[in-house]
C-alpha cells in the first residue's frame, strides 16, 4: 500500500515522512507518525502504532498484534532489517484454543499488550521482541536476539535470551542530541520532535538568546 494511498487515512502524520510502496498497514486509523520518519519497503503492520520523530523502520520488519495491541517508539529509535515486534500472543498451555481465527471467548488468556521502545534505542537485524516488553531509554540490542522481558536503560544487550554485555555512553549520547537541537535553533530550523520538554531545561541560552520550547521555537531576549 503506497504512501500516497494511506497518508490521508492515518490517524496523524507529520512532516518529512517517507513510507515505501510495499508497506502493509492493516489499521491505518490506529497509526500516528511524527516528523522525519522513514518506513522502508516490505514492512508489515497489524497493530496500533505510535511513532515519535527521527525514526527509521528498515525493510522486512513485522509489527503484529491486532487492534487491541500497540507498539510505541519514542524519538531517535530504529528497527533494523527483519526485526519482529510481537505485541500479542496466544496462551499455549492448553487452557485456550489458539490462533486468530478462533472467536475471543475461546481464547480468554490471550495477551494483547503494548510494547514500548524508548528514546535512543536500536534493535538489531532479525531480533524478536515479545509482548508486554519495555526497552529502556538508550538501550541497543544486537542482531539475532530474543527479548522476553523489560530491559534497563543505556545498556548493550545480545543473545537468546538477551543479556546485558556492556554499558552505553549515556552522557555522550545526550550531549549529541542537545548539540543537534541547538544547531537546529541556531540555523532557524525548529526542532520537529515534540516531547514535553524538548530541551533539558525550560530555558536554555544559545548565543546570548534565551530559547523556550512551547511547541514552537520561541526566541526570547536574554533576561525576559
Amino acid at each position: 500500500m503506497a504512501y500516497t494511498d494511506i497518508k490521508y487515512k492515518l490517524k496523524s502524520v507529520g512532516k518529512n515522512v517517507v513510507i515505501g510502496d510495499n508497506v502493509y498497514i492493516r489499521y491505518p486509523h490506529l497509526v500516528e507518525i511524527g516528523d522525519n520518519v522513514i518506513i522502508d519497503e516490505f514492512v508489515y503492520i497489524t497493530a496500533g502504532l505510535k511513532l515519535g520523530s527521527y525514526i527509521h523502520i528498515s525493510p522486512h520488519v513485522s509489527i503484529i498484534g491486532g487492534v487491541e495491541a500497540k507498539l510505541i517508539m519514542d524519538d531517535f529509535t530504529c528497527l533494523t532489517s527483519g526485526v519482529r515486534i510481537v505485541c500479542t500472543s496466544d496462551n499455549f498451555s492448553g487452557s485456550d484454543l489458539t490462533n486468530s481465527t478462533v472467536p475471543p471467548q475461546y481464547r480468554p488468556n490471550t495477551q494483547r499488550t503494548t510494547v514500548h521502545i524508548k528514546k535512543h534505542c536500536a534493535i538489531g537485524t532479525n531480533s524478536v521482541v515479545m509482548p508486554d516488553v519495555t526497552i529502556g531509554e538508550g538501550t541497543v540490542i544486537g542482531a539475532m536476539s530474543l527479548v522476553t522481558k523489560d530491559l534497563a536503560p543505556y545498556g548493550i544487550y545480545y543473545g537468546n535470551p538477551v543479556k546485558r554485555i556492556r554499558e552505553r555512553d549515556e552522557q555522550s549520547l545526550l550531549e549529541m542530541e542537545q548539540r543537534m537541537i541547538n544547531d537546529l535553533i541556531k540555523y532557524d530550523q525548529c526542532p520537529l520532535i515534540k516531547p514535553k520538554k524538548i530541551l533539558s531545561m525550560d530555558f536554555k541560552c544559545v548565543k546570548n538568546k534565551c530559547v523556550y520550547w512551547d511547541g514552537q521555537c520561541t526566541i526570547k531576549k536574554e533576561g525576559l
